[in-house]
């Protein structure tokens, strides 16, 4: 079991909450990445203790035939969350206290980058919290190791439950291969085209829309490159680099994949993937029309362009859109990713919370996850990409998100979202770490196409026999 935790998975979704609107005041002090919090009434200038407890009141909790436990319990949930999204964790627990007064919460909160290695250690020690955060990238090294305990005879116990708000094409990540569920999403995101709607205006160019390709793209990109230097606007970025999520994005259109599906074998030197890849290498080299690794690095300052209205269009994950609706730089837009000749595919990637199969207090731990995972505590957290459809829209309208990217967002969930070529097995950072220095050398014309793609073939094969564990 501790083999399996030897490398961390690269991640591909945010763990922690969205934000209201930027902190004004300094952070809580932070001890192990823990704000220090009044226990009463937690709260910062982020997320005030009177506006969080005034929403709580006004929202309907859900309930479940799961009964609630006769004496004190104490249930702990192991989570990873940055500062402020803690601050919320914290406000949820307590006003869960107050609804289930024999119910204690006791949270243990992880850095991100440990998480995954301190609780397989654990679990190799027989030692488990009752509640535990998941990135979709971990949960089948959980799973395999019979770490997390199947949820379906507690949702049948929770008539409004209401399965069916939830995304069934991205469920695959908690699931055995049996199809026994195991975890639920927090979050759950689809990649979209954005767009800096300036930058196609001064252009006199039509905004992206569900007509286009990848090749309308790509020409697109080019077009609206302009400038040298510091005032340089790419016409896309980032550049596609070797990823959890790189099949989907720009392979499967062409009806090629980084790794086969059962990510076994790696396939990106056969012709449909290195087709798609050369493409992308002459958008670099030739038409300078993303950024390179010197421009990331010494201009930008490896601040993504996107962000700083340096780019024309970016495929991003919708987890941005908090963050994009607070700035002021230039206007911007969203539309469904491009189709290529096989297909229009999008990830769909996030996180999840689980029961571990040692837990004591698995009612208490249902209760618990009934809430937290229900469109109410989704709403009550804000996340700007609820794995729950139904608290899309009113989480935008609080976050200051447009609806018609809203639209757009949960149409990609529903039509041609996939967790389908998103690498989440063990071995799946290993794989990046291998891959990418080499891909690298072939962006700064030191590899050409394919021996770039023969390197990483070879060198990523032996690795993936990590991937027979789970």
């Amino acid at each position: 079991m501790l083999a399996l935790a030897v490398a961390l998975p690269a991640l591909g979704a945010c763990a922690g909450d969205t934000r209201q609107r930027p902190q004004a005041q300094p952070p809580a002090p932070v001890k192990s990445g823990v704000p220090a919090l009044d226990p009463n009434r937690p709260g910062n200038e982020t997320w005030p203790f009177e506006e969080a407890e005034a929403l709580d009141k006004s929202l309907t909790w859900p309930a479940t035939q799961v009964p609630e436990p006769p004496a004190k319990v104490v249930l702990t949930v192991a989570i990873t969350a940055d500062v402020i999204a803690e601050v919320r964790n914290a406000q949820f627990d307590l006003f869960f206290r107050r609804r289930h007064p024999n119910i204690e919460i006791r949270r243990e909160t992880s850095p991100i980058d440990a998480y995954l290695t301190k609780y397989m250690a654990q679990a190799a020690g027989g030692k488990l919290p009752d509640v535990m955060y998941t990135h979709y990238s971990w949960a089948q090294n959980f799973i395999a190791n019979a770490v997390f305990e199947p949820l379906e005879s507690y949702i049948a116990k929770t008539p409004g439950f209401g399965m069916d708000d939830l995304p069934e094409n991205a469920l695959g990540y908690f699931k055995d291969a049996g199809g026994k569920l195991y975890a639920l999403p927090t979050d759950m995101a689809p990649k979209l085209l954005f767009y800096n709607k300036d930058a196609f205006d001064a252009a006199g160019v039509g905004y992206p829309d569900a007509s286009w390709t990848v090749e309308k793209m790509v020409e697109t990109a080019r077009r609206l490159t302009k400038g040298e230097g510091a005032q340089k606007i790419f016409g896309f970025t980032p550049m596609p680099l070797p990823a959890p999520d790189l099949t989907t994005i720009f392979l499967l259109p062409y009806g090629g994949r980084f790794l086969s599906q059962d990510e076994m074998t790696v396939t990106i030197a056969q012709a449909p993937a290195e087709k798609a890849m050369g493409m992308w290498l002459d958008v670099l080299l030739k038409d300078k029309a993303v950024p390179s690794l010197a421009e990331l690095n010494q201009v930008l300052e490896k601040v993504e362009p996107f962000k700083i209205g340096k780019a024309a269009m970016s495929i991003q994950g919708a987890w941005i859109l908090t963050e994009l609706a607070k700035q002021k730089a230039f206007t911007w837009g969203a539309a469904p990713v491009p189709k290529g000749p096989a297909g229009r595919f999008t990830p769909a990637v996030g996180s999840g919370l689980a029961m571990t199969a040692a837990s004591r207090q698995k009612d208490a731990a249902w209760i618990y996850l009934n809430e937290y995972l229900s469109s109410t505590g989704q709403q009550f957290r804000r996340i700007s990409a609820p794995a729950r459809q139904s608290a899309w829209l009113p989480n935008a309208e609080a976050l200051g998100i447009p609806k018609d990217v809203i639209e757009v967002a949960q149409e990609a969930m529903k039509e041609y979202a996939t967790s389908d070529g998103v690498m989440h097995l063990p071995a799946n950072k290993k794989v990046v770490d291998t891959a990418k220095p080499i891909w690298e050398q072939a962006m700064i014309g030191k590899l050409g196409l394919e021996d770039a793609l023969r390197q990483i073939a070879d060198k990523v094969t032996p690795l993936l026999a990590e991937n027979k564990i789970a």
